[in-house]
C-alpha cells in the first residue's frame, strides 16, 4: 500500500475559523509535497427563494446577473481571505504560494460539490472544518457529515480554534 498524497482539497468557509483549516492543509501539503486545491462551496438557493426571485424579477438578464453577483462576491471574499492568510504566513515565500494549484468557488449542495471536486481534481485527501463549536464540538456539522458519508478518500476534520 504505497500510495502517496499528490493533491489535497482544502475546503474553506468564509468564517474566521477557516485560517486553522488553511494552516492544517498547508502543513499537510509541505509534509507530503502535495499540491493544494482551495475550494469554497456556496449552497444553492432554495426552490422557494428562486421562485420568489423569478416572480419578482421578470427580466432574465437581471435575475442571472444577481445570481452571478452572489458567486462573484463569494469569490472575492475567498480571494480576500487568501490574501489575509498570505499576509500572515509569508506571501513572499515562493514555496508557500506555489503550493496552491487552484482556487475555486462552486455552487450546489456543499457536501456533493466537495466530493465531486475532489474526484474531478484527483485529490487524495480532503481537509475541512468540523463546523461545530462549544459543547457539541465533538460532532461534525451537516456538511462535514455529508462529505464523510460520500467521500472515497480520507477526510481530515479540523476542530475550531480555541
Amino acid at each position: 500500500m504505497d500510495r502517496s498524497i499528490e493533491n489535497i482539497l482544502c475546503c474553506v468557509g468564509l468564517r474566521s475559523d477557516s485560517h486553522v483549516v488553511l494552516e492544517q492543509a498547508f502543513r499537510l501539503s509541505f509534509a507530503t509535497g502535495a499540491k493544494l486545491h482551495v475550494l469554497h462551496a456556496v449552497k444553492s438557493l432554495d426552490d422557494d427563494v428562486m421562485n420568489t426571485l423569478r416572480v419578482n424579477i421578470r427580466d432574465k438578464k437581471t435575475l442571472q446577473g444577481l445570481i452571478r453577483k452572489r458567486l462573484d462576491e463569494a469569490r472575492q471574499q475567498l480571494e480576500d481571505k487568501m490574501a489575509n492568510f498570505w499576509s500572515l504566513h509569508g506571501v513572499g515565500d515562493e514555496s508557500v504560494s506555489t503550493r496552491v494549484a487552484s482556487m475555486e468557488v462552486a455552487e450546489g449542495y456543499p457536501a456533493k460539490v466537495i466530493v465531486g471536486m475532489a474526484s474531478k481534481l484527483g485529490c487524495d485527501l480532503i481537509v475541512m472544518a468540523s463546523n461545530k463549536h462549544g459543547f457539541t464540538a465533538s460532532y461534525a456539522g451537516k456538511v462535514t457529515r455529508g462529505v464523510l458519508k460520500r467521500s472515497h478518500v480520507p477526510v481530515v476534520v479540523v476542530p475550531p480554534p480555541e
